[in-house]
């Protein structure tokens, strides 16, 4: 089993899967999960393996930083000026 080949395609199922997660120690559970009801051949520790390096794709993507309702969204959006005063 090609566990670099399942990491990246587990990450990029990673909308899908995680829709609505917004914390990474969530997300480690579910795709852990995920990865063993959908390889029963891989070893728990393999998929923890995995899950670990899922996490650290989509974390390095800012993934978790994204979803709304995380709260980190809009705080350092500046990039609309234009509800400033000088209209």
């Amino acid at each position: 089993m090609n566990l670099k080949k399942l990491i990246h395609e587990t990450a990029s199922r990673a909308d899908k899967i995680l829709e609505g997660c917004s914390d990474s120690d969530e997300a480690h559970s579910i795709i852990a999960t995920l990865l063993a009801s959908e390889n029963r051949s891989l070893q728990p520790a393999d998929a923890k393996i995995i899950a670990s390096e899922v996490i650290a794709i989509l974390n390095g993507e800012g993934f978790f930083e994204s979803i709304p309702g995380s709260g980190s969204e809009w705080e350092d959006d500046d990039s609309d000026d234009s509800l400033d005063d000088n209209e």
